[in-house]
């Protein structure tokens, strides 16, 4: 038994859009020109049912409660515009010219088997069936005739493949939704990456939509507007962010593999245990953020299409590589430690060995900040320029992993020490291979930079202490 699927048009927001769209039609219904061979010239809205046969299958498309069923075909599956076009292709129908057919001959135009037969009926009792024949060559227009009637017609190509369509051609090939705001950034919140060429889950936060937690962890480097959790907490590199976040904004699909699963069939099909999966809240405009949880397997051994499927949806569909397919952590992550705004820091407190050096900094007026180093009044502009020094260690873009902690001292540690409740950041470098130094930030290092960065801090410490000028380029 076919299983129908409502399309409500008061209800989903999408079938909002059908509905006005219908009325559109009503307001400003198609011009035809003069010499069109009409059968029907009907609004959308007048469409009361149609039975669709070819060489496809069958499918039917009736009217019901101010709104339409489509046989096997969820509502929320409908491509809104394509049922539009069909709805018009079935209420507005004319033929482009009469055929001289001499002798009355239904095969020679592939009528007596035709390829396609439209049967449509409509809210003012009136009806219609049209068969369709054989392509014309020349024109790329198809031969039809009405009902039992021997006239045969040319009709457009594209009205009758309308007809010889599949009812897949009424279902949408988004997987998700087409963006509809400025940037994928703004419409994406706590994405997790997993599987696929990660050893580790990856999650991607939005600092707007995030709660206070998020936000003190934000303020680690300065106006972050994402951060990357993996073994540590990193701010987005948004270049790289967006290559491997859009596609998931608006993914269409080369072709439907399956629909009307059930959660059961999905996992059957592998789903259970994906190649890979990309878990997310999209708020695409609306009030709310709708949860997707996108699974994917391999679909062809070159690794060039995958099949997806949305949990819970009952669909599948083909889709070709995307650029998360190829997702690399590293490069998700700004190469900047630490970046707080001085304005957020009330002190820092640095140790070089047995030597310590602690800053206190008042930010009572944020313009003119007082600030002492062990006590001691400390110009202004030096420290300022201390700052960005001490701001600008950064990775040198060679991912090690996550290195175990020594248990000696470190050979220099930066702490940055916060107002309003934020926890402290510690930066500990330890000596690492080649002029290099690891990082461990707030205890999880993953990466390494130039030493020349602890000889710089030193050398600006010592003018510090001089109060001369210092050189910040390392």
């Amino acid at each position: 038994m076919k299983k129908l699927v409502r399309l409500v048009i008061a209800a989903a927001a999408s079938v909002l859009v059908l509905a006005a769209a219908l009325a559109l039609l009503l307001l400003n219904p198609p011009g035809r020109g003069a010499e069109a061979y009409v059968f029907s010239d009907r609004a959308a809205t007048e469409v009361l049912s149609v039975q669709i046969e070819n060489e496809s299958g069958a499918f039917d498309v009736a009217m019901q409660d101010g709104g339409y069923l489509i046989s096997g075909v969820p509502s929320e599956l409908v491509d809104i515009d394509a049922f539009i076009d069909f709805l018009v292709a079935c209420s507005e129908v004319s033929a482009k010219q009469p055929v001289d057919t001499g002798e009355y001959d239904p095969e020679a135009f592939g009528l007596a088997a035709p390829q396609a037969v439209m049967r449509a009926s409509y809210t003012d009792g009136g009806a219609l069936t049209l068969r369709i024949g054989k392509i014309e060559p020349l024109s790329g227009d198809y031969y039809c005739a009405a009902g039992e009637d021997t006239q045969v017609y040319l009709i457009d190509g594209k009205t009758a493949e309308k007809y010889l369509a599949a009812k897949e051609s009424l279902i949408s090939f988004y997987v998700t939704p087409k963006l509809q705001v400025s940037s994928a950034l703004s419409a994406l919140q706590d994405v997790t990456f997993s599987g696929g060429p990660l050893e580790e889950p990856v999650t991607i936060e939005s600092v707007s939509a995030g709660d206070e937690a998020v936000k003190m962890l934000a303020r680690s480097f300065g106006a972050a507007t994402h951060i990357v959790r993996g073994a540590g907490v990193y701010e987005l590199d948004q270049t790289y962010g967006l290559t491997v976040l859009e596609p998931l904004c608006g993914m269409m699909g080369q072709a439907i593999v399956s629909y009307g699963l059930t959660p059961g069939q999905e996992d059957a099909m592998g789903f259970s245990e994906p190649y890979m999966q990309a878990e997310f809240d999209y708020r695409n405009g609306g009030e709310e953020a709708v949860h997707y949880v996108l699974r994917f397997l391999p679909a062809a051994e070159d690794g060039s299409l995958f099949y997806v499927n949305a949990a819970g949806s009952g669909v599948v569909y083909l889709i070709e590589r995307l650029p998360f397919f190829d997702l690399s952590y590293e490069k998700l992550l700004l190469r900047w430690f630490l970046s707080p705004l001085l304005m957020d820091v009330s002190g820092i407190t640095l140790a070089d060995g047995s030597k310590s050096y602690v800053f206190e900094v008042d930010n009572t007026d944020v313009k003119n900040p007082v600030v002492t180093l062990n006590g001691q009044p400390l110009d202004v502009s030096l420290f300022r320029s201390f700052f960005q020094l001490l701001c600008s260690a950064a990775s040198d873009g060679s991912y090690l992993g996550p290195q175990p902690e020594p248990e000696e001292r470190p050979q220099m540690s930066v702490t940055y020490r916060y107002t309003q409740g934020k926890a402290d950041d510690t930066l500990a470098l330890y000596p690492g291979s080649g002029r290099r130094v690891n990082v461990f930030v707030n205890g999880v290092c993953e990466f390494a930079m130039k030493d020349t960065f602890v000889e710089r801090v030193r050398e600006a410490l010592a003018a510090l202490g001089r109060g001369d000028s210092f050189d910040i380029n390392w």
